[in-house]
């Protein structure tokens, strides 16, 4: 079964910050995530959420197994992601 990515509108605001060729590349990335979300994402340490990578970009993401839901909440540069 395919999972389904759902944006906040602080990821999407994030994400449009970002340069075009990065946009798509991580868009692309979350439609591969989709497909099968336990081979790419990994959990925060003491933390609810998972992550995953995307070049110098991470992505956190809300599981909801019982929607088969991704809630990305937040698009951020490795560097200041985890602030």
């Amino acid at each position: 079964m395919k999972w389904t990515a759902q944006w906040s509108d602080t990821a999407k605001k994030q994400l449009k910050k970002l340069p075009k060729d990065d946009q798509k590349r991580i868009i692309d990335k979350t439609d591969e995530v989709e497909l099968d979300p336990f081979r790419y994402l990994e959990r925060l340490q003491g933390e609810p959420v998972y992550r995953y990578r995307v070049g110098n970009y991470r992505i956190v993401v809300n599981v909801v197994n019982h929607q088969l839901l991704l809630q990305i909440i937040k698009v951020k540069k490795r560097s200041r992601v985890y602030d």
